[in-house]
Order: C-alpha cells, then structure tokens, then sequence
C-alpha cells in the first residue's frame, strides 16, 4: 500500500483514512537490522485541523530482536501510537505553531503530498524497549569464553585470569590486605 497523501484532497473530506499492510523487510535500529516476525498492520486517519492536519493512528506488528545480555532471539510486540500535526511551510515562526512546535511532533511540509512512511517507523521504533531481555533473571554469557550463563550456571571459564576464577570474589583483597597487616 502507498502511505503518501495528498493534502489537497482534504478540502473535499474531513478526513481519510488509511488502512493496509505496510511492507518493509525489517526494522533498523542502533543494536542493527531486526526481522519483522509478522505484517505490520497499520490503520491512519488523515483529519484537517484547525491549525493544520492531524495525523493520528496505529502500527502493530512483532520483531526478533537479540537479548541484551546472552543474545538469545527475543519476540518484541510492536502496539505503536502514530500522532502528528502537519503544518504549512508558511507558517513557520508564528506565535501559536511556536507553540505547538515545542511538541515534537509538528512536521511542516511544503508539498501538499505527504509521505507517512516515516511517522509509522517512527512510532515502531519508539516501542522497542531499550533493553530487551530473554527473561528477568537472565545472566548473559561468560565475558571469556561466551558461554551462555543461563545453560550453564556453575561454569567457570578455563580461559578467565587466574584471580577471577575463584568462587570467593575477595579472595585477592583479602590475601592482599594480609599481605599489608603482615609487612
């Protein structure tokens, strides 16, 4: 489906909406490229507004997204809320749009064709968490070895320095300030 729309065609209606599947291959974020696990349903309505066009509406769909700590594939839920205010190019730096431009969510357009693509993204990527993890209590992997930690919580890495493989975590402290009580 095509997400542009003629702004001009507004002075005829009240509104348009718009409703279909959008079709993207994965979502690209700062941790990289994550697979859609299904469509992204996406529902618009496109409504003239006293000081411009309301855009409002939502996305739903699931990505596969890595766990923060062991990188176990993780199912993440997309229910995104698609908001923003169109506003004309012309009306920039008026008292009332400085206003509203202190949203965030003000877009001013020049073109009367509008291309929504980039609010749908947008309100994905907002929902993705900023951790993502497999389960609460997940341990991640070994910072040596990369042994997942959740497999095999009793292991100790052979490949871990020597003062980090013992059990006691104070060990080196603790011979360290006899050492200091004795000389």
């Amino acid at each position: 489906m095509d997400w542009k729309i003629d702004l001009g065609t507004l002075r005829k209606k009240k509104r348009i909406v718009l409703e279909g599947i959008l079709d993207l291959d994965c979502l690209e974020l700062d941790m990289g490229k994550m697979p859609f696990l299904e469509p992204i349903k996406v529902k618009i309505v496109v409504a003239r507004a006293k000081e411009g066009i309301a855009v409002g509406g939502y996305v739903k769909t699931a990505i596969e997204h890595p766990c923060t700590r062991c990188l176990t594939p993780v199912r993440v839920e997309i229910n995104g809320t698609i908001e923003a205010l169109y506003l004309p190019e012309e009306t920039r730096g008026r008292s009332r749009e400085m206003e509203l431009e202190n949203l965030k969510n003000v877009i001013y357009y020049s073109n009367p064709v509008v291309d929504l693509t980039e609010r749908i993204i947008e309100a994905m990527i907002v929902e993705v968490p900023q951790q993502v993890l497999c389960r609460p209590d997940c341990k991640g992997l070994c910072p040596y070895c990369g042994v997942s930690l959740n497999e095999h919580p009793d292991h100790v890495c052979d490949k871990a320095p020597k003062f980090m493989v013992s059990q006691n975590k104070f060990e080196v402290l603790a011979k360290l300030k006899d050492k200091l009580e004795e000389g």
